[in-house]
């Protein structure tokens, strides 16, 4: 097996890394890694690729930065006292989006293979590390799946950061979906409360439609404490949308001739992601304008073209889990470091799960929500160690 590193986006065999990223995350595509690039110049980019006979087989992306624009990524912030100020953060994974995988050939990788893969990954990430990070690398916002591949490297319990909401589609129609998700009665009145208002759902190019889509974006970011311009709105989704091929599209409410909301979603694999929503709050007429948007029109249109889920990304679990949203973690940790105790890392991650547990919907059908194999695992002394 062979290992590369590129410093750009653009050096990359980008269909090939593609083929590996769609079925994981559409945030480890070249569109969004290229997209966190551009964002943030301060930062050093570098891709990692294995390749065994020419065929690219597993990957990584890694970020060294010393001031991450997210803050939910700012590793002094997050873990206070676990980094120097003055020390640069090698991050792996992504910097905004999060997502992150461990990008591998599933269909071609034995296990044994896989782990001689994941191997010369975390080799080269902790070359890195050793060079420019205090030795220290920062895995956020990494999946169960890919928390057991780094198992053998960890010498500390992982710990949760956030909660990962998608709804899986099964059957042929919108009409499945409603049967499967136990709220028919709630779902349909939404649907009503939007059809009485008039609106109408248009499905659009983000590219076309930069200016509407950053003043919309820049209300909702303004409702929410952001102090935001409509043109620093409009001037970021352009870059995203330059930077992601042309691939974003809105679900536009449209009221009249005006756009009066919208969600922006892309697709990869064959899942669509809801990535960010805008809306005229003025304008609303209390007719489950967001649910239409970011939940009803996605999915009708995945059933038509065949995508099975519907990413929704963290936070508001109640709303998701209302509509047939499952709930998995996303997990931190560091390789070459103990930045926390295990007892420290238990205790968050049993608080974690029980905050999560909280904000379900009360009865019996959603205590199966929060799928996850290792989080009880990592969160009470009575399991094994990592």
């Amino acid at each position: 097996m062979r290992v590369d590193v590129y410093e750009s986006v653009d050096s990359l065999d980008t269909r090939a890394w593609d083929a590996l990223a769609a079925p994981k995350s559409f945030y480890m595509g070249t569109g969004w890694l290229r997209f966190q690039e551009k964002m943030n110049p301060e930062q050093r980019c570098r891709f990692i690729t294995v390749s065994d006979g020419g065929r690219l087989i597993a990957a990584l992306p890694t970020f060294l930065t010393p001031r991450p624009a997210n803050k939910h990524y700012n590793v002094a912030a997050m873990f206070p006292g676990a980094v120097s100020d003055d020390t640069p953060v090698l991050l792996v994974g992504g910097t905004r989006g999060y997502q992150s995988r461990v990008l591998l050939d599933d269909d071609v990788l034995s296990p044994e293979q896989r782990g001689t893969a994941v191997g010369l990954l975390v080799d080269q990430v902790q070359a890195m590390a050793d060079q420019d990070a205090d030795g220290v690398s920062w895995w956020l916002y990494f999946s169960d799946e890919d928390v057991e591949l780094l198992r053998p490297w960890a010498q500390t319990v992982p710990r949760v950061l956030r909660g990962d909401c998608a709804i899986d589609l099964h059957g042929q129609s919108f009409e499945d979906y409603l049967a499967t998700t136990g709220r028919r009665r709630q779902i349909m009145r939404d649907r009503r409360r939007f059809d009485r208002t008039g609106y109408t759902v248009r499905r659009r190019p983000l590219g076309e439609r930069l200016s509407v889509a950053g003043d919309l974006l820049s209300k909702t970011q303004n409702r929410y404490g952001f102090d935001v311009s409509p043109q620093s709105m409009t001037n970021l989704l352009k870059v995203q949308n330059e930077a992601t091929g042309n691939t974003g599209v809105l679900y536009e409410c449209v009221d009249g001739d005006e756009t009066v909301g919208f969600c922006l979603a892309y697709e990869a694999g064959d899942t669509i992601y809801g990535r960010a929503v805008g809306f005229d709050y003025d304008r609303l007429r209390d007719g489950a304008e967001y649910f239409t948007l970011g939940y009803y029109a996605p999915i009708e249109h995945a059933y038509q073209s065949g995508m099975r889920r519907l990413h929704l990304g963290t936070s508001a679990y109640e709303a998701k889990i209302l509509r047939g949203a499952a709930i998995t973690p996303l997990w931190a940790t560091a390789l070459g470091a103990r930045p926390w105790t295990t007892e420290q890392a238990r205790d968050h991650n049993a608080a974690k799960l029980a905050e999560t547990r909280a904000s379900l919907p009360d009865g019996p059908r959603y205590e199966d929500r929060i799928t996850s194999r290792i989080w009880d695992e990592f969160a009470f002394p009575s399991r094994s160690e990592p």
